[in-house]
């Protein structure tokens, strides 16, 4: 038993999940919370001996929370199903978890992820992060209802020293037209956070020139032209996102 409970949270994910389960080290526990699937996604959990749970979404924080939980092992790693561990990062964390640093540690760790876009692992064009993955459990919580990021209540946040073939792999959009599917909800979703009237507060450099900078820093600073075509597409669409999120609340606004 290797004293990890990986933790996912899941909505009709049946042509995803099962890649992410079997990604995962054996012997650690897995936690599947799921919104509601009408699809196989907790038959596929269960497949993989997962434990799974039913909780009605409200938002990406309170969710994560309800999944954190129900984990009952000394860390935390906290996974999407669209997500996929590296055969190294799978290695390394059963490592870490077994050494004497984890033990004694009371911090939380980012971990390296890139992303996977129409049928490309990208390099460039700001499409790797390392979002804090690997937590002691009782040691933080999830805020922000949209864009959750996880905050440690004790202990510092450090880059995990793994590999750099140790990473999470993000299959975030299976083709182009999920892309936009996610597109609208995301930006409708932050569109709700304003108020009618807000648009006074979006400044002229953040809804018209926001854009174009996003789409000049990807692409050309960033290098996204390294990744080619793809690099091209990721980084009109990600300045084409920057505009639409601020055009909804205007929408709201001008109603």
């Amino acid at each position: 038993m290797i004293d990890l409970s990986v933790v996912i949270i899941a909505l009709n994910e049946e042509s995803r999940l099962g890649r992410c389960l079997a990604s995962l080290p054996k012997g650690v526990e897995v936690v599947v919370l799921d919104s509601g699937s009408i699809d196989g996604t907790l038959q596929i959990a269960a497949n993989h001996n997962a434990r799974t749970a039913i909780r009605a979404f409200d938002d990406y924080a309170s969710q994560k929370n309800a999944a954190l939980a129900l984990a009952s092992r000394a860390w935390i790693f906290s996974l999407d199903a669209d997500e996929v561990l590296s055969p190294e990062l799978s290695r390394e964390l059963v490592q870490f978890v077994e050494s004497a640093e984890a033990k004694n540690s009371k911090d939380a760790f980012r971990v390296r992820r890139r992303l996977s876009f129409m049928g490309r692992i990208m390099r460039f064009g700001k499409t790797s992060d390392r979002p804090i993955r690997l937590f002691p459990r009782d040691g933080g919580r999830f805020h922000s209802k949209i864009h959750e990021q996880y905050r440690p209540d004790y202990g510092s946040i450090r880059p995990a020293q793994f590999h750099e073939s140790a990473y999470i792999l993000h299959f975030s959009y299976e083709n182009l037209t999920d892309y936009f599917d996610k597109f609208n909800r995301y930006t409708s979703r932050i569109a709700e956070q304003h108020k009618p009237g807000d648009l006074d507060s979006i400044n002229f450099m953040a809804h018209v020139v926001r854009p174009f900078f996003e789409f000049g820093t990807r692409y050309v600073l960033r290098l996204g032209f390294l990744d080619g075509y793809p690099g091209y597409c990721y980084a009109m669409l990600s300045s084409l996102y920057a505009f639409v999120k601020y055009a909804k609340v205007a929408e709201r606004t001008l109603k």
